[in-house]
């Protein structure tokens, strides 16, 4: 019989003036991607922005919406120059 797959998990990195958190959610699970998302729709009001990759090897694009399947999100607080 073969092996059932592993579920994929999506991946964020939040970044703050502690370094970084991460937030893991299952793609088959919609409690877990409710979860997600609402963290991600919060740090986007707060001013975040938002850079995503489908296969975290890929080259990161911005991200405005919140997208389940990207397997790999890092969030990045506003940055003030001077």
């Amino acid at each position: 019989m073969g092996k059932v797959p592993q579920a994929w998990i999506g991946e964020m990195s939040i970044m703050d003036s502690s370094g970084h958190k991460e937030l893991k959610w299952n793609m088959g699970d919609t409690k877990e991607i409710a979860a997600a998302q609402e963290t991600f729709d919060r740090l986007i009001e707060k001013g975040y922005s938002a850079f995503g990759s489908k296969q975290k090897a890929e080259t990161k694009h911005v991200v405005k919406e919140f997208d389940p399947t990207l397997e790999e999100l890092v969030m990045v607080p506003r940055t003030v120059g001077g």
